[in-house]
């Protein structure tokens, strides 16, 4: 079936009657439209972008770290534009003052949590997006196998501590991340591209770093006094902005286009001049400095779950492989601490946490009132007494990457909870 379009000599030429129209023969002048040509989807628009591939935003996963104003836009932005997969990570509920900025939320919503609640309307506004919501905090919710199975990284974070930990989990599997902020009218937008380009720690002043360090005590308690971030007035029209341009970007990036890799740009919305400039790696970042990029290292997908697994399953699966005296090795990503104890007292008390998730309060000797020091553990082989708790219980997310090493440290290798992959995929 051919559709033809008669190019007039004049405007208020008379059309020919719908019966006299004829088929164009080719070269007579006429634009003929084939009836393939017509495409009238919901992404008809995007399409006629020339480099515009939307099967590969179909299929593509972007994980967008915190659910509040920035998060809202990058949400709304990718379903709009039909990104595949959406994973959203917030421990924070709604407040009445998330209202003005939150472009997904309701009055009625006040009191639920932002990652269920923005997930729930990416949905809404694009029923091809799927999008899943994971509550807690990123340091230990976000699986490194999530991370595996993204394309980007999106940090939409309002504290230093949070992007650090967020920076580390891209690091650690080679991925891009675009980190944007906001601070009252002005916004700005970073992307690292690790290991080759700086990363968001490379960008910190040393009184940022300082003050990161003293999220936790030497003893590596949190300590709760501590204000890390604070409240930073914004706007929803910079947030707008900032979002725009790091949504831009991601969609850029996943067509294998070019993007500003390690560079910082941004508005200064009071006089409403945007900059733009390099941020180079620096010779003291910590994460260039000590923590491992695992991009590219084989990783043995294993039927074990996060909640339903044990340590000992665990270690059963990395001991076939590697052998008997073959260890759960967790360097450079997470410690337990699995007892406290207090020397001068004499005292010692049984526990189970995160370290930096148990505060310093929440260790205190109950004979003299200071801080008991934690027993830290980040290598296990069994012999703890644990090996009965799950994986989850043990403060590995779902579908998380570890490590197995040898009894004699000369081999090692990569496991996948990848039983939990149905959780999100």
């Amino acid at each position: 079936m051919a559709f033809e379009i008669k190019v007039l000599d004049k405007r208020g030429d008379d059309p020919e009657k719908p019966g006299d129209a004829k088929p164009a023969a080719a070269g007579d002048g006429k634009i003929q439209i084939l009836g393939d040509d017509l495409v009238e989807d919901r992404y008809h628009r995007l399409r006629l972008i020339k480099w515009w591939d939307q099967e590969l935003l179909a299929k593509t996963t972007v994980i967008v770290a915190g659910a509040g104003a920035l998060g809202n836009e990058a949400i709304k932005n990718l379903a709009l534009l039909g990104v595949g997969r959406l994973i959203v990570l917030d421990m924070d509920g709604i407040e009445t003052s998330n209202l003005t900025r939150s472009v997904l939320f309701r009055q009625h919503d006040v009191g639920r949590q932002k990652a269920e609640v923005a997930c729930e309307r990416a949905q809404e506004l694009n029923p091809d997006t799927v999008a899943i919501p994971i509550q807690g905090d990123l340091r230990y919710s976000l699986g490194l196998g999530v991370v595996r199975r993204s394309a980007v990284v999106l940090g939409c974070l309002d504290n230093i501590a949070a992007r650090v930990y967020l920076s580390r989990h891209a690091y650690r599997l080679g991925k891009p991340s675009i980190d944007a902020g906001l601070d009252t009218v002005n916004g700005d937008v970073y992307t690292f591209t690790p290991p080759e380009s700086a990363c968001y720690e490379c960008r910190l002043k040393d009184a940022d770093r300082k003050e990161f360090r003293r999220r936790q005590s030497c003893l590596k308690l949190s300590r709760s006094e501590v204000d890390f971030g604070g409240k930073v007035p914004t706007a929803p029209t910079t947030a707008a902005i900032a979002s725009g341009i790091q949504s831009q970007i991601a969609v850029r990036l996943i067509h294998g286009l070019r993007i500003p890799a390690g560079r910082r740009l941004g508005l200064y919305g009071m006089s409403d001049v945007f900059f733009d400039y390099e941020i180079s790696i620096s010779e003291d970042c910590p994460a260039h400095g000590w923590l491992e990029c695992l991009e590219g290292q084989k990783v043995h997908e294993t039927p074990l779950s996060a909640e339903t697994n044990t340590l000992d399953d665990l270690l059963k699966s990395i001991r076939k492989r590697l052998g008997s005296g073959a260890i759960l090795s967790l360097d450079g990503d997470r410690e337990l601490i699995i007892g406290l104890s207090c020397a001068p007292c004499d005292q010692k008390r049984e526990v189970l946490a995160m370290a930096g998730d148990l505060t310093e309060d929440e260790a205190r000797c109950p004979g003299c009132d200071e801080p008991m020091a934690p027993d830290l553990r980040s290598q296990f082989d069994g012999s703890e007494g644990l090996g009965h708790k799950t994986l989850a219980e043990l403060g590995l997310p779902a579908l998380h990457i570890i490590k197995g090493v040898c009894a004699e440290g000369e081999r090692e290798e990569l496991f996948e909870l990848t039983g939990d992959l149905s959780k999100f995929f």
